[in-house]
């Protein structure tokens, strides 16, 4: 599967830990945990490793690294219910393991009892050029959403500042805040274009990127993490507990019709999601809509009432 797929899905799993353990933070947890094995072995293995392995499901996609983290997750849990980091993380690092069918792969699934990482042969064609003109748009887009987030978290914890009486802070503290969010931008067109889209790795990551927005089921993964994410964090605006239960479960409504249409669209042939080459994975995309639409309506009146972690009593 896809990265806002894996993060959509850590998000919820995380939703579930947050009931759980009554701490809003493992929201956070398990969807770090989620994209983690990506962030981790596409890099390592698409990159450092391409001439042996090639392949982007190696260490962080093992169930022993699932496995230690869960593990030391529980023991950590049993000492202080506040630490609930790793327990989460593990999670979200299982949930993305069972997301991409790591079953499938046993030899770096059950890494290293079944011997060492077997190369990929799998060749990734160029980028089509008739694409390049969207992609190089989109990396704009990206950079300039990515920069201006970091604007707005600064913002958030430097606005005192601005509003000061002190002429020279508030000077200083607005050009760094837009030098700040300048640089991110053009650190993340570099990073998206210049590097991975258009450097020596571009057939796999331009391959991933085009199929990242030329799939339905990614965008409607994508747009409901993101409101989450931006709930949770109380950005741009913190809105009361009612008005928040009332997103969250008309969020959930939405992925839920939309997974529905998906599955029918698929059943009935029509080629929906087709950068999914095997019907399964579309079929699994849809599914993963609706398991998380579900949680979101069930547990929508309950998440966003949460403590966060520094409210958790001891145990």
């Amino acid at each position: 599967m896809l990265i806002l797929h894996h993060l959509f899905i850590g998000l919820i799993a995380g939703i579930v830990l947050a009931v759980l353990f009554s701490n809003k933070r493992a929201v956070f947890y398990a969807a770090f945990g989620a994209i983690l094995p990506d962030l981790f072995d596409k890099p390592l293995g698409q990159i450092l490793l391409s001439e042996t392995v090639n392949w982007g499901r190696i260490y962080a996609h093992t169930l022993i690294i699932a496995a230690i983290l869960i593990v030391s997750g529980l023991i950590l849990l049993h000492t202080n219910r506040k630490r609930i980091l790793l327990l989460c993380m593990g999670a979200g690092v299982l949930a993305h393991q069972l997301g991409d069918a790591m079953w499938e792969a046993p030899v770096n699934w059950f890494w290293p009892f079944l011997g060492p990482f077997p190369p990929s042969s799998e060749i990734y064609p160029p980028i089509p050029d008739g694409y390049l003109p969207y992609l190089y748009v989109a990396s704009w887009m990206l950079a300039v959403i990515a920069g201006t987030a970091g604007m707005a978290v600064l913002y958030r914890h430097l606005g005192t500042y601005l509003s000061g009486e002190n002429r020279g802070m508030r000077i200083l503290t607005g050009t760094g805040i837009v030098l700040a969010g300048t640089g991110t931008i053009l650190l993340v067109k570099y990073l998206i274009w210049d590097m991975f889209l258009t450097g020596p790795w571009a057939n796999y990551f331009g391959t991933m990127y085009l199929h990242e927005l030329l799939s339905i089921s990614e965008w409607t993964y994508g747009l409901a993490s993101l409101i989450l994410i931006l709930l949770f964090l109380d950005y741009p605006v913190r809105f009361a507990e009612t008005t928040k239960k009332r997103i969250i479960r008309v969020c959930g409504a939405g992925v839920v019709i939309m997974s529905l249409l998906l599955l029918i669209l698929t059943g009935l042939g029509f080629s929906i999601d087709a950068v999914y080459s095997e019907l399964i994975w579309r079929f699994l995309a849809a599914a993963g809509l609706f398991a998380g639409g579900i949680v979101l309506l069930y547990f929508g009146n309950r998440i966003s009432a949460l403590p966060n972690e520094a409210d958790c009593p001891k145990r």
